[in-house]
């Protein structure tokens, strides 16, 4: 109710009511009220240092091939998509750097997409490890997709390689 009485005032007003509103709290209470929410997410185009890509193989996915992600929760964006990388691999990634932000339906979000590099040095005896979420991993050259990786990370991968070059 509040959200649809804000939004019947004219915007010359609502900015004129937060500028002579001294009380910091009320103001940040209203604005938080009053706008759109949206889940954030975390999705991650990582290679190794030969190029290859990583994909996770999902046990609950119709398609189960997918690049790494997840939610994002009270943290900063890098934060969660090393976080995720690290609950659903065991690994670790370095110079993470966000190249795009899309939004996305179903639910409605925005998915903030990073590039990023495998810390070699722990494939070789620690390596992957699987759990309830992901069980398997794959490194693979661009364009030589497994079966079940939908066609729109397909897209998103070979777009992003590709503005690297």
């Amino acid at each position: 109710m509040l959200s649809r009485l804000i939004r019947a005032l004219p915007r010359d007003w609502l900015v004129w009511m937060y500028k002579a509103v001294p009380f910091k709290r009320l103001k940040d209470y209203a604005v938080h009220r009053t706008q759109a929410k949206f889940l954030m997410s975390v999705l991650g185009v990582i290679t190794d240092s030969t190029g290859r890509v990583m994909l996770l193989k999902h046990t609950y996915r119709e398609q189960p091939w997918g690049i790494p992600g997840g939610w994002m929760e009270e943290e900063k964006p890098e934060e969660a998509m090393a976080r995720e990388i690290r609950e659903e691999t065991g690994l670790s990634v370095k110079r993470l750097r966000l190249v795009k932000a899309i939004y996305g339906q179903k639910p409605d979000r925005v998915d903030l997409i990073f590039r990023g590099e495998l810390d070699g040095s722990e494939l070789g005896e620690k390596g992957f490890k699987s759990n309830s979420e992901i069980s398997d991993m794959l490194l693979c050259r661009p364009g030589d997709w497994p079966e079940g990786l939908p066609e729109d990370q397909k897209k998103l991968i070979t777009e992003l390689l590709r503005e690297e070059r």
